[in-house]
């Protein structure tokens, strides 16, 4: 059976009826780079087969986990730890009416390669979807569209929250960067193992201590402790942890027991007391003091709480019951099947050892208050449950505005004419309904930020401590990290002083790395000069205003040991951003300070909203439901973690 345009299959003789056969042909000979291949990414491959588009290009770099059959819909338990792009493209061919007709193309891969998805690559596409839950990728992807003059449909979802906005620069609406976004907060590493004052930061100590104990490589661990070197200092822990590792392997029961124990005494007895004897809490709020040893005695008889017929989930546990607790756990990873080589907060033996563990440390460190295994949870994941449905609803959208895309090409002949802003909207998935009734809001796309420097060349203002700061440090820890370059061109006065790219010759400028801000040639970088920063592979110019500046404003959790490389970056600056949900379900906006981007498939780093001066802003948006104008910077993953 087909239509009245015989080539066209049957299954889409309703498209041909609704849309039209120019749409439909359109559709077809449409050439689609997709970026991501999770749980939005998956929905939307499915959705493109089935509406009649026949030449895909799919992105994505990760593979397949067991954690992502519950909601990723195209992969099954045989493909876990194949590429997701590979797999995703073979059976969205499948599902087509004739496979023969379409051509879904793989490419497992990071979109950040440049010498692989550059503006040249994406030049060759008609529209690019975003299905991504990784901002340096999303910011990636946003600089490459706009420098190849592809309009791009982002997306994302935290569990029934939802956003679509269309991005397009002939068209004259906001990039992915011209929001002021809330950031994420990092926690320094010295904060994490020697000076901790808050439950976060004891949890994600035991996230790590985790990671020493089962991970797969020793050494990732942020506690480790290389012994092996020759000017290395003797480490209170590191023998006693690598003696119950091999243990373990061993499956020895009696040694894992007693090498349980041992980690126990020397993570927070001895290594607690060198500190002390090392005069490091001097200066400290508050100075910790060991474990007793009672406590561990009295823990060889006491019932670990997980293991009593009473044990409720919400139950405090003793530092005792801590002790037997965490014992416990060394023991029972030591005769299971299989043991997590990484922290999975849906993982019970990895939160019972984050629970007690993390609660034991918190007790040396008398931070209160102590957590439950629940609150435990609560904090390593504050968890915001993936949707599913979310994610189709969030795909299917991407479809309606794609179509609209490329009406709105068909009707004038070029990618966008500079009219997307008159097709397509910026469209909210809501969990309570406006008054109205409506889960669905559509709004104008909005115009750009004028001082966004990625689509308006705007100026930043950077405020740092100029006589601290070498080129190499400015190169990796700011133009790089948080403004995000790829391949830098910095010149100052009109001179070149740093270069890179495939033409440059970033070896004459290496004299220029170790030297400090003022020493740099062209009279160095002072309060007041204005540098300007290029990167001809994103097609991005930035003039950067330095103030020199050496006193700081801190928020109560602060650090305050070393100003060295503290900055303030101000104006539209392209921040890894994510959304900030309260339990009430409320959005909550704010401008954030420096940060880290995500790395993990499923995790974010969590948000802590600040104004200006870097407090922390208690404001919400009540219980009410979201207005329809409000912008959500949302990405796509299971949890909010602090890492």
């Amino acid at each position: 059976m087909t239509t009245a345009s015989s080539s066209v299959p049957h299954l889409l003789s309703g498209m041909e009826a609704t849309l039209g056969t120019n749409m439909l042909t359109k559709i077809q000979s449409s050439k689609i780079l997709l970026v991501g291949a999770g749980g939005i990414g998956c929905e939307l491959l499915k959705n493109l087969a089935l509406t009649g588009f026949r030449h895909v290009q799919v992105i994505d770099l990760d593979t397949i986990d067991v954690s992502n059959l519950n909601r990723q819909l195209l992969f099954r338990s045989q493909h876990v730890g194949m590429p997701k792009c590979t797999v995703a493209c073979q059976v969205a061919t499948q599902m087509v009416q004739d496979p023969s007709l379409v051509s879904y193309t793989a490419h497992h891969g990071n979109v950040c390669d440049n010498d692989t998805f550059n503006v040249q690559f994406v030049q060759q596409f008609d529209l690019t979807l975003n299905a991504l839950d990784n901002v340096v990728a999303r910011r990636r992807v946003n600089r490459l569209c706009l420098a190849a003059g592809v309009p791009l449909i982002e997306a994302g979802t935290t569990g029934y929250l939802g956003q679509v906005n269309v991005i397009d620069k002939e068209s004259d609406v906001a990039c992915y960067e011209c929001q002021t976004q809330e950031t994420q907060k990092v926690y320094p590493i010295c904060t994490i193992r020697s000076t901790p004052s808050m439950p976060v930061h004891t949890i994600v100590w035991a996230k790590e201590l985790y990671k020493l104990l089962f991970g797969d490589k020793v050494e990732e661990s942020m506690l480790f402790e290389d012994t092996t070197a020759p000017d290395a200092e003797p480490s209170t822990y590191m023998s006693a942890v690598l003696s119950f590792r091999r243990a373990r392997a061993a499956r020895d029961s009696d040694v894992v027991r007693t090498a349980a124990g041992e980690v126990v005494t020397k993570l927070f007895v001895d290594e607690i007391q060198k500190q002390l004897d090392m005069g490091r809490y001097k200066t400290a709020r508050k100075t910790p003091a060991v474990l007793p040893t009672s406590v561990i005695v009295d823990a060889t008889t006491t019932v670990p709480p997980t293991a009593k017929p009473s044990y409720r989930t919400t139950d405090l546990w003793t530092p005792t019951e801590c002790v037997a607790e965490f014992i416990a756990c060394l023991e029972n990873a030591a005769t299971a099947a299989t043991v997590l080589p990484s922290f999975d907060k849906d993982d019970t033996l990895a939160m019972r050892l984050v629970t007690a563990s993390s609660n034991l440390r918190s007790f040396v460190f008398e931070i209160e208050p102590l957590q439950s295994f629940y609150s435990a949870k609560g904090i390593a994941g504050n968890i915001i449950p993936a949707i599913a449905t979310t994610n189709a609803i969030a795909a299917g959208l991407q479809i309606l505005q794609a179509f609209q895309v490329l009406r709105a090409q068909l009707e004038t002949g070029t990618k966008s004419a500079g009219k997307l802003g008159e097709y397509c909207s910026y469209i909210n998935c809501l969990r309570n309904s406006t008054r109205n009734g409506l889960f669905l809001t559509a709004s104008n796309l909005e115009k750009p930020n004028p001082r966004c420097f990625v689509c308006r060349n705007a100026t930043v203002p950077l405020a740092l401590n100029v006589n601290n700061w070498t080129l190499q440090d400015l190169l990796q820890k700011l133009i790089k990290k948080d403004l995000g370059f790829e391949e830098p061109t910095i010149t100052l006065d009109g001179d070149i002083v740093w270069e890179e790219g495939s033409d440059a010759d970033s070896e004459a400028f290496a004299v220029n790395l170790p030297k400090l801000l003022p020493q740099l040639p062209c009279g160095g970088i002072q309060h007041g000069t204005v540098l300007r920063i290029e990167d001809f592979s994103q097609d991005l110019t930035v003039d950067v205003a330095v103030t020199h500046q050496t006193v700081w404003e801190r928020g109560d959790e602060e650090d305050d040991d070393d100003d060295t490389y503290q900055y303030v970056l101000k104006g539209s600056k392209p921040t890894a951003s994510a959304l900030h949900v309260p339990s009430n379900g409320a959005l909550n906006n704010g401008v954030g300070t420096k940060v880290e981007e995500a790395e993990d498939d499923d995790d974010i780093v969590v948000v802590m909203a600040a104004d200006a001066k870097g407090k922390r802003n208690r404001e919400t948006n009540g219980d009410g439901p979201v207005n329809k104008r409000q912008k959500m910077s949302i990405l796509e993953a299971d949890v909010i973690e602090i890492s």
